[in-house]
């Protein structure tokens, strides 16, 4: 009966291997993270709203008041190059 016992001895070790492999990939991230000040992208981000500053280096780069008013979040922000 000694081989019984050997069956889930092995799937156990499996499984401690790849915990450790995931941890590693974890610390990957938060090193990244601390790396950049950012976190690392997963998914795009999306435009919501245009901020009183950038409103303002909008009007320094030439747009009028119904350009901005006009002006979605996205467009905004790919003019100031943030997209």
């Amino acid at each position: 009966m000694a081989g019984t016992d050997e069956y889930p001895r092995l799937h156990l070790n499996q499984a401690t291997a790849e915990e450790g492999a995931l941890d590693g990939v974890g610390d990957a991230e938060d090193a990244e993270l601390h790396a950049n000040g950012t976190a690392p992208a997963t998914s795009p981000a999306v435009s919501l709203m245009i901020t009183n500053r950038q409103r303002a280096a909008l009007r320094e780069l030439g747009f009028s008041e119904e350009s901005l008013r006009q002006m979605t979040p996205a467009e905004a922000h790919e003019k100031l190059g943030l997209a």
